[in-house]
Order: structure tokens, then sequence, then C-alpha cells
């Protein structure tokens, strides 16, 4: 190393430190606010100010309202590791569950059904929504769409899907529609 590389990561030690000293704790407790176990709170904090070494600019150093921001986007890291690993214990449960031989029937008809009649787009809609639960605006964000396109989307794949299957007009259909609704997840509203 030479004397000003040593100098400048001096310069960044000393801004950091300085970050450090006197944003941790407003950080700390933000995330206690949401988060009620110390060491995941810790954890959480350490992540944040390991982040902020890491964008640190010694020309624009790193504010609360950064670092809160942040902090915010950990937590919300944290609540979909958990609704993911949920799903997934969800799923271990369903597949492990002794279907009869009509549901694995009905359930080869609905996949065959979405391979063969919907559009790529409609097919990634719909596993988006009802396969990765994923709420219409998390689909619009992801597939950098509006919400309404995903909505539209949608209730054209289940008219396909509908018309696919046999669960058109009449009570029949009605009452299939009724037995497929409460059978799979609906997609999650968001607001």
């Amino acid at each position: 190393m030479n004397g000003r590389s040593e100098a400048r990561n001096g310069e960044r030690e000393a801004v950091f430190k300085g970050i450090y000293d006197t944003l941790w704790a407003p950080v700390q407790r933000h995330v206690e606010c949401v988060v009620e176990d110390d060491s995941e709170v810790a954890e959480i904090v350490s992540d944040v100010f390991l982040l902020a070494w890491r964008k640190l600019d010694v020309a624009k150093p790193l504010g609360l309202i950064w670092l809160i921001r942040a902090a915010d986007n950990k937590l919300k890291d944290r609540e979909r590791s958990r609704r993911a690993r949920a799903r997934a214990m969800d799923t271990v449960h369903a597949v492990y569950a002794a279907p009869s031989d009509d549901d694995m029937l009905d359930n080869l008809a609905v996949r065959q059904a979405v391979a063969t009649v919907l559009t790529q787009r409609e097919r990634r809609i719909v596993m988006l929504a009802y396969w990765d639960q994923l709420a219409a605006g998390e689909i619009a964000e992801l597939l950098r769409c509006s919400q309404a396109s995903v909505w539209k989307t949608l209730s054209r794949a289940r008219k396909k899907l509908e018309v696919e299957l046999g669960l058109g007009d009449g009570e029949a259909a009605a009452e299939a529609r009724r037995a497929v609704e409460a059978a799979r997840p609906a997609p999650r509203m968001t607001g």
C-alpha cells in the first residue's frame, strides 16, 4: 500500500466511525420497533452498517434516512423469507398429504390445460399468482407492468381454463368453480 491509499482508508474509517457512533442507536431503536428478538435486531443492524460500509462515499457520507431505508429493506427481506419458508412448509405438507385419484386426475387436467391453452405471459402470471402466491402488485412490479394488466391477464387466463376444463355456465360448472376456488389459494391483494 502506498501512503495515499492509506490516508484515504484512514479518512474512510474515520468517517464511518463517526456515522456508526452517532447513528447506531437510532437505527437499532427503529429495528426494535418491529423485531423483538435481540439477536435478530443486532444481526439486522449489523447488516445495515455492513452495507453502509460498502456504499460509503467519503465525500458524501450516509445519513440517518439512508440507514433507516436500508433497515426497512432488510426488514422486508426478513418478512419475505419468513413467508417463503411458510409457503415451502405448506407445499411440503400438501405434497405429502395423500391425494385421492380424482384429485390427481384433476391436477393433471389443470396442468395440461395451463400448458396448452394459456399464452406464455398468462402462464407466467398464473404461476406467480397461484404457485408463488405473489400479490398482484408484486407481480406488476416484477414484470414491470400495471396492476390492472395483471388482474386482466389473470381474469382472461381463468376464463380460458374454465372453457378448456368444461367449467362454463350452469349449476354443475358453478359447483366445480366453487370446488376449484376452495382448493387453491387466492392471489393476495396489495393496497
